[in-house]
C-alpha cells in the first residue's frame, strides 16, 4: 500500500498578529462603511497571527501591474516551495535523482510554465520526471496532491511521488476589494508551502493510505474561487458555502460506512482536515461525528498560521507527525475546495514498518 512519510511545511519571513493587520486595515479603509463589521469577522476568524512573504503595509496599499504581480509572486511562491520540498525529501530520507514524479498544487498559480517546471529546475530533479502540476483545485489541493500521488504509487509501487503545495495570497488579495467578503479574505489567507512524499513503504513512523474519495456538489460553482477583472484576480467566497459543505457530507459518511472493515461503522480515529475556517470545521465536526478532539490540531492550525489553501492540509499532517494517533489507527485526510467539492483519503497511522 501507499505511504506518506513526514511533511516539511514552510513559514515566510513576515509574521502578523491579528491585531497588527487589523491596525493596517482600519487605516488603509477607515472610509469603509463595513469596516467595523469587517474587522469583528476578521478576529471571529480565530487566527491570532499569519505569515507573509511581505508586510501587510506592502501588500495591502500597493497593486502592482497584472505582469509584476504575476512574476513576483511565482518567485515568491518558489522559494517556499523549493524549502519545503527539500525538507520532505531529508525526512524521506531520498535524494533528488530518486524522485519519479511531483505532484504541484497551488490554488493561486497563474503562471505557465509553472512551478512544477521551475521545481524541476531548483531542485535539480531529472529532465524525465513526471509532472502533474494543478492550479483550480483551491484549498482541497493538498488532499488531491495526496489521493493522486497514492494513485501513481498504487500502479507502480517502486515510483517515488513528491506532492508539493504552495499558496501565497498575499500577492492575490485585491487592494480593491473592500467589501464585507474582501475584508474577510485579508484576515483569512495567509503565505506557506508544505511538501511530503508517498511512496511503496517506509521504516519510520508513516501514514498507509487505503482509499480515496471525492464528491461534487453540483450547481454550486459560483460559491467559492476566484474572477478576473481589469484590476487583477478577486477571491470570493459566499456565505451558503457551508450548507453546500453540508450537502455534501451524508455522502462522506455513507462512503466511510461502506468501505469499513466488518464489524466498524468506519468513523476516523483521527483526521487531517484542511483548516478553512471556524464555521466549516464546525460544518465538517458535526457532519461526520466523533469527539471535538477530531479536529484539534487544525483549530490549532488556523490559530496559528491562518488559511494557507492547498497547503492547509501539509500544515495540519505535520503537527499529526509530531503529535501522533494510536498505532494502527483509522484517520482520514479532509478538504473541501471549490465547485464545491470534498475530497478524502483513508489512511492508517503506523509507528513504525
Amino acid at each position: 500500500m501507499p505511504v506518506v512519510t513526514a511533511p516539511v511545511v514552510a513559514l515566510p519571513r513576515y509574521q502578523v498578529t491579528t491585531d497588527e493587520l487589523i491596525k493596517e486595515i482600519s487605516e488603509l479603509y477607515a472610509d469603509e462603511p463595513r469596516l467595523a463589521a469587517g474587522c469583528r469577522a476578521i478576529r471571529g476568524t480565530t487566527i491570532q497571527t499569519r505569515w507573509y512573504t511581505r508586510p501587510p503595509m506592502e501588500w495591502l496599499r500597493r497593486q502592482p501591474p497584472v505582469e509584476q504581480q504575476a512574476r513576483e509572486h511565482l518567485e515568491a511562491s518558489l522559494e517556499l516551495a523549493e524549502r519545503a520540498a527539500r525538507g520532505a525529501l531529508r525526512e524521506a530520507g531520498l535524494c533528488v535523482g530518486e524522485v519519479d514524479a511531483i505532484v504541484v498544487t497551488s490554488a493561486t498559480g497563474h503562471t505557465m510554465p509553472g512551478l512544477d517546471v521551475g521545481l524541476v529546475r531548483r531542485l535539480d530533479l531529472r529532465p524525465s520526471v513526471r509532472r502533474i502540476p494543478v492550479t483550480q483545485m483551491g484549498c482541497a489541493g493538498g488532499v488531491f496532491g495526496i489521493s493522486t500521488a497514492m494513485e501513481l504509487v498504487a500502479a507502480r509501487p517502486e515510483a517515488n511521488v513528491l506532492v508539493v503545495c504552495a499558496d501565497v495570497f498575499s500577492y492575490y488579495l485585491n487592494h480593491a476589494d473592500t467589501d464585507m467578503t474582501g475584508l474577510i479574505l485579508k484576515g483569512l489567507f495567509a503565505d506557506a508551502a508544505g511538501a511530503c512524499v508517498v511512496r511503496g513503504s517506509a521504516n519510520g513512523p508513516h501514514m498507509e493510505l487505503t482509499g480515496s474519495w471525492e464528491c461534487l456538489h453540483l450547481g454550486s460553482q459560483d460559491v467559492v474561487g476566484t474572477r478576473t477583472s481589469s484590476h487583477g484576480l478577486h477571491g470570493y467566497n459566499s456565505p451558503v458555502l457551508v450548507n453546500a459543505i453540508r450537502g455534501v457530507l451524508p455522502r462522506l459518511v455513507e462512503w466511510l460506512e461502506l468501505t469499513a472493515p466488518p464489524g466498524e461503522n468506519g468513523r476516523p480515529e483521527f483526521i487531517v482536515s484542511h483548516t478553512g475556517g471556524p464555521r466549516i470545521i464546525d460544518a465538517l465536526a458535526a457532519g461526520i461525528g466523533g469527539p471535538p478532539e477530531l479536529f484539534g490540531l487544525a483549530r490549532d492550525s488556523l490559530r496559528d498560521v491562518g488559511n494557507v489553501g492547498s497547503a492547509s492540509v501539509l500544515e495540519v499532517l505535520e503537527r499529526t507527525f509530531a503529535k501522533p494517533p494510536a498505532d494502527g489507527a483509522r484517520g482520514l485526510l479532509l478538504a473541501a475546495g471549490p465547485g464545491v467539492a470534498i475530497m478524502a483519503v483513508k489512511a492508517v497511522w503506523h509507528d513504525e514498518v
